[in-house]
């Protein structure tokens, strides 16, 4: 039976759990090159050889790299997406795994979904050949599922009743509402922008924003928000005011929530 690894892929941050372990680096990938002068970033750095071309991925590449990137594309499944994907492999020790991971609401059809698999199949039925900081790896992606983000978090502690969901992210606001532990897609979506994606940094605008759209979306006051993503607990305490959402409050490990819904999601259908 192959390992299961719930892969996050935010536009900021790799976030994996694997049932025994869950990791984070930075969601950046640049161009690999030689170096005279080898500084240690961390664990959050690696230089990955795949297809003859080298790459430098987290802190390292943002360090090291002269066209380093946090892919902010609309599409999710491009090739950082998949260097990300397999370095997060690695990292966790997997050989045969099931990837399950996520796509925002508004993306969330079956020609996406496809293509999330497609890139992780690639031309071998799975098999990737690479190399993770001088090792050589040698990983078959058995299965592929692609889950919904924030819908993913919510199974990281499902429970019944009405329960909406702010996953807040670099480049979207995914938004979720579970009744019984069902998808209600009519009052579920993405707004278009992110952390990362407005010109200023100032968190009590961005509640503000988000309370705003979601109250056009027939979410009310008295509703029960669970906020996850790296900056749920600031953003929570902010939401969580009378004429926004009082009972609003971050997830138990916000960061992680999605990962490891989208791992347990993967126990569940094996």
């Amino acid at each position: 039976m192959a390992n299961i690894i719930g892969l996050d892929i935010g536009r900021s941050g790799v976030k994996a759990y694997t049932g025994t372990s869950m990791f984070t680096f930075p969601s950046i990938v640049g161009e690999g090159k030689t170096r005279n002068l080898r500084t240690d970033y961390g664990d959050g750095s690696f230089e990955v050889l795949l297809d003859g071309e080298s790459y430098f991925v987290g802190d390292l590449a943002q360090h090291e790299s002269d066209f380093w990137r946090a892919m902010l594309t609309d599409d999710k499944a491009n090739r950082d997406a998949l260097i990300l994907a397999l370095t997060a492999i690695a990292r966790a020790k997997q050989t045969d795994v099931t990837i399950v991971t996520g796509l925002p609401v508004a993306q969330h059809n079956e020609g996406n979904k496809q293509r999330m698999r497609d890139l992780f199949h690639g031309k071998r039925g799975g098999i990737w050949e690479f190399t993770v900081n001088g090792d050589r790896k040698l990983t078959r992606i058995v299965d592929v599922k692609v889950a919904v983000e924030g819908g993913g978090a919510f199974w990281s502690a499902p429970q019944d009743g009405l329960v909406r969901i702010i996953d807040a992210g670099s480049k979207t606001i995914n938004y979720v509402t579970m009744r019984d532990t069902r998808y209600n897609n009519r009052e579920s979506g993405t707004l278009d922008f992110g952390f990362s994606t407005v010109s200023s940094d100032n968190p009590r605008q961005m509640a503000s924003r988000i309370a705003g759209s979601l109250g056009g979306r027939n979410w009310k006051a008295e509703d029960l928000v669970l906020v996850c993503g790296g900056r749920a607990r600031e953003l929570a305490e902010l939401l969580a005011v009378p004429e926004f959402f009082p009972r609003a409050m971050p997830m138990n490990n916000p960061l992680y929530a999605n990962a490891i819904g989208f791992y347990q999601a993967g126990r569940n259908t094996q």
